[in-house]
């Protein structure tokens, strides 16, 4: 048996294994000690526990033209804890493992923060943790409706770092708000080029972020109806972006980088609308976000160069065929350890994510100090289906086709059109 072959088998008879133990679960757990409710906890009473996590997926992934790249491989590993200390205070603590070759090693710190909710209407987290940017960008990776995410969600968001945010809600959830400070401007707009990293005004950030949430049609239709459901949003950002080859990027969902850096300084700004939709078995979610980056001073001459911009947008669907609610998280009643099919998901979506300059005027270049910066855009249709046999496991299948405006640069230059399939085998706990 093949070291790969080994992994998948540990993996299914793991999750089988949690799968039965949810099957034979207490009705009424221990108020104190070790238990099991769903997932392995340590409960120190009424409203003191610690709850382990951990995240697996194994990825199969394949390309026309072959684009030489590893087909399998074990892409998440990723071990936990989250719980409550009081009925005030919870928390999480979360650290990933860097994977290569199908061997691993600790990684990188992902959520280790601190709430304070006694409040509906007033909350406060503090550490570090993913900002409140991005309708997809805070779902988490293990619950997305694709192998991949979105890719605004991956260039364009701000992801994590370390900050303070407060928050809450109001009329049943009816309005949701989150404001908050963060140190730099998250992991995905980290600095690729530091110029003066000891100078304060030289550094990345920090960031003003802020996000509202509403269900408008709530209370004209009411919670129960299906318009009741849709939730539309707006978010924004605004922190500091020093000298330097530091801009955002375009890059592709396997890492190649269709725009490249430019030289900025000034300011990075972000809005983003979105929507979310979940009808019953159904689900529609729409996100559109605009970058814009300052380039003072990068021109020939110490010249101010017009903004660098990047747009993108998606919709995508989803639709449960076996008739579970999609934001019931997708029940497991029918799995087929009692017999059933489990629940079965067909997802389809369409994307677009293009970088370009404020100024139209003359001949474009991609030069990184263009005032005219060439344009280029990915356009992606992906479609899937989602498979839940049973609790803890769900197998992904995505078919991808990507389309590039710029056939000088693309994974192959010369090709435009690309396709690509991915599986995934997830195990989460």
């Amino acid at each position: 048996m093949t070291r790969s072959a080994g992994l998948w088998l540990i993996g299914l008879v793991a999750v089988l294994s949690w799968g039965a133990l949810d099957a034979h679960a207490q009705t009424a757990p221990p108020r104190r000690g070790l238990v099991w409710d769903g997932r392995p906890s340590i409960v120190f009473g009424e409203d003191v526990h610690v709850d382990l996590r951990a995240k697996f997926a194994f990825d199969w992934r394949g390309f026309d033209p072959d684009l030489d790249e590893d087909l399998f491989q074990l892409n998440v590993l990723r071990f936990g804890l989250k719980g409550e200390l009081t009925r005030h205070l919870d928390f999480e603590i979360e650290r990933e493992a860097d994977v290569a070759d199908n061997e691993a090693s600790w990684g990188d710190w992902r959520d280790v923060y601190l709430n304070w909710d006694t409040f509906d209407a007033f909350s406060v987290r503090g550490g570090r943790f993913k900002m409140p940017f991005g309708l997809e960008q805070n779902i988490g990776r293990t619950d997305l409706d694709f192998f991949f995410r979105a890719r605004i969600s991956t260039q364009l968001t701000p992801n994590r770092d370390k900050g303070v945010m407060v928050y809450g809600r109001a009329f049943g959830r009816g309005l949701t708000y989150e404001a908050g400070w963060f140190d730099t401007d998250g992991d995905i707009g980290k600095l690729e080029e530091p110029q003066f990293p000891t100078g304060e005004d030289d550094r990345l950030g920090p960031t003003l972020v802020g996000r509202v949430t509403a269900a408008v049609l709530r209370p004209l239709v009411g919670a129960d109806a299906a318009l009741g459901s849709l939730r539309l949003g707006a978010a924004y950002t605004n922190g500091r972006l020093p000298e330097g080859l530091n801009s955002l990027r375009g890059e592709t969902p396997y890492g190649f980088d269709y725009v490249e850096p430019v030289y900025v300084k000034g300011r990075r700004q972000r809005v983003g609308i979105e929507l979310d939709w979940t009808p019953g078995p159904y689900g529609l979610r729409a996100e559109w976000i605009q970058t814009r980056e300052d380039r003072a001073e990068q021109g020939l001459g110490d010249r101010d160069l017009s903004d660098f911009i990047g747009t993108g947008w998606y919709v995508s669907g989803t639709w449960i065929v076996t008739g579970q609610d999609k934001d019931d998280n997708i029940s497991m009643r029918r799995s087929l350890l009692n017999g059933g099919p489990g629940a079965i998901e067909l997802a389809a979506r369409y994307e677009e994510l293009g970088f370009g300059s404020a100024s139209k005027e003359g001949l474009p270049f991609s030069n990184p100090r263009a005032d005219h910066i060439l344009e280029n855009t990915d356009r992606i249709w992906t479609a899937g289906v989602n498979w839940y046999p049973a609790p803890h496991l769900k197998l992904v299948a995505n078919a991808i086709h990507e389309d590039f405006e710029d056939a000088a640069r693309t994974p192959k230059p010369g090709d435009t059109a690309f396709w690509s399939g991915v599986f995934r085998l997830q195990i989460v706990f």
